[in-house]
């Protein structure tokens, strides 16, 4: 599953959970709280579904992090968004690939 619907910013709206979301997500992720990381997720799958619809964005990076920030159940939609992201095969590479470079590094020390 890389795909599901929320209703964040007044309307339902799709998140997709590509590569181009996963890269997006590392551009905007400030790695240092997990707000930050919730509000890079979610802008990354909502650009992420309108790029591949081919659709232009009505949203900016600060209204989404507006929109999180007003999200009535938080806790349960950063879950859901959470699981959808670690299913997605881009994910599931990026891991693997990270773990393949520990095994290495640890290998050379």
């Amino acid at each position: 599953m890389s795909y599901l619907q929320i209703t964040i910013g007044g309307k339902e709206r799709g998140l997709k959970f590509n590569q181009l979301a996963i890269e997006t997500i590392a551009k905007y992720n400030d790695t240092e709280t997990i707000s930050g990381l919730l509000y890079a997720m979610v802008y990354a799958g909502l650009k992420a579904n309108l790029y591949v619809k081919r659709e232009e964005p009505d949203f900016t990076f600060e209204q989404v992090c507006d929109w999180v920030d007003e999200l009535e159940n938080k806790e349960e939609i950063s879950d859901k968004i959470s699981r959808c992201v670690m299913e997605t095969q881009s994910w599931k590479n990026l891991v693997k690939s990270s773990e393949a470079e520990n095994v290495e590094e640890e290998k050379k020390a």
